[in-house]
Order: C-alpha cells, then structure tokens, then sequence
C-alpha cells in the first residue's frame, strides 16, 4: 500500500463539507488528517445523509440550541456519521488495538466514547455523558470528506470488502434499529407496531420479526414505504 502512503505525503489537503451554521454548509479544501497513537486515518468510500443531517442543516434546536439549551454543533465541523472507509495510515499502536492492516475496509461506531464516565465503566458507552458523535463535533470530524480520522477512543470494526460500499455505509443506521428493537424486550405473545417505514424503520421491522413477536404492524403515510418492506421481507 505505498500508493496511498505516497499519495498522502504528497497530499496535504482534501476535499470536505464545512457546517458553519443552519444552511451553511461550504465545499472547502482543509487539511488532511494527522494520525497520532491508536488513531486511524481513512478514505471514505461511501458516506450516508441520515435524518438528522437534514434537520441540523434546517437549524433544529436540538443541533443548535434555543433559550432552554445549549448548541450542541461545534463549527466549523465536517457532517457525516453513516460511513465506510479503507485503511490508509495506522497511528502507533492501532494496528494492534483494532486488529486492522493498511487497506481493510472498517466502520467507526457513531459515538466516541470518553471510557471514563460511570456509564463507559459499566460498559453502557452508548450512554456516554461526554459523548463526542462524528460530524458534530470538533474531536471527531465526520466522512464528508476524501478522509477522515477515527480517534484513539472510537470504536471501530472491519468490514468484509464482499459487502459494496454503500451497503456498508448502512451498517450505522441498520446497528440503531437493531438497537432499539433490543430495548423493546419482544415477547412472544406482543403486538408490535412500528411508525414509520423508512431506512431505520424497515430495519426495526427486519430485527422485530426475527423475534417472533405474535403479531407485527409497520405503519407509514406513504403506501409505496409499506410495500417496499413488504418484498424486502417477503411477508
């Protein structure tokens, strides 16, 4: 892989989306990324617009605060937190900690996690007070961009190359759904109903069926959203 090392020396800026505020979003040229110890740099081979990229865009309080709250955006920052990237630095320690090589294909969980706050040290990082989430904050800049960084405290796991990019870059949003049918603790004898039919969605309706509930109803205005999970799952 001394294509990619090459091309990085050579190579002191890249493309990236800069959010600067509610609809100020900038292709800009900035700095490639430095990698320090236990830090990875990647290319981004496909990147996802979630939900709340599009509301942060419009300046929803819950991104930039109102008078009940602070902002939780720290600009300038580079958005995207549904990614998939390949290897192409490795900071001193993280082939070791990450088991990865130059040229794996890996996936950085959205949340960075301090490791230290009494959720972290139970084991509940999801939950993580201090929390840093990629594409929001200064600390873990996100994938719209030719690179990107995975800090020492991020949480990453490698992708087989057999799944397309952008499949990969679904794993995030599919790992949120899975997530929240796991809080759900279904039954068998539950009816379950799931509002809303959309990428997150359809993966609650996959992960909800896998449990055998007795009965599940997938609710969306759009009639074309429900028939779409319905020849996905082959109900």
């Amino acid at each position: 892989f001394d294509h990619y090392h090459s091309r990085l020396v050579m190579m002191a800026t890249m493309r990236s989306v800069v959010c600067y505020g509610p609809r100020d979003y900038r292709m800009e040229q900035i700095a490639v990324p430095q990698v320090g110890p236990n830090e990875v740099l990647v290319k981004v081979l496909a990147v996802g617009i979630c939900a709340g990229d599009a509301k942060c865009f419009a300046g929803a309080p819950h991104f930039w605060g109102d008078a009940d709250r602070p902002a939780y955006v720290q600009p300038p920052v580079t958005p995207g937190h549904e990614f998939i990237g390949e290897v192409v630095r490795l900071g001193e320690g993280a082939a070791e900690k990450y088991s990865l090589q130059m040229g794996d294909h890996v996936v950085s969980e959205q949340i960075v996690p301090c490791r230290a706050c009494r959720f972290c040290l139970r084991g509940g990082y999801h939950m993580c007070v201090p929390h840093d989430i990629y594409g929001f904050h200064q600390h873990s800049q996100g994938a719209m961009a030719t690179y990107m960084k995975y800090p020492a405290n991020s949480i990453n796991h490698k992708v087989s190359k057999e799944i397309p990019a952008w499949q990969a870059a679904f794993i995030e949003p599919l790992s949120c759904s899975i997530h929240a049918v796991e809080l759900a603790n279904i039954q068998f004898n539950d009816v379950v109903v799931i509002a809303g039919c959309g990428p997150l969605g359809l993966g609650m309706v996959a992960a909800a069926r896998d449990k055998n509930p007795a009965k599940l109803i997938a609710l969306d205005m759009l009639d074309w959203k429900v028939r779409k999970g319905e020849e996905k799952l082959n109900f």
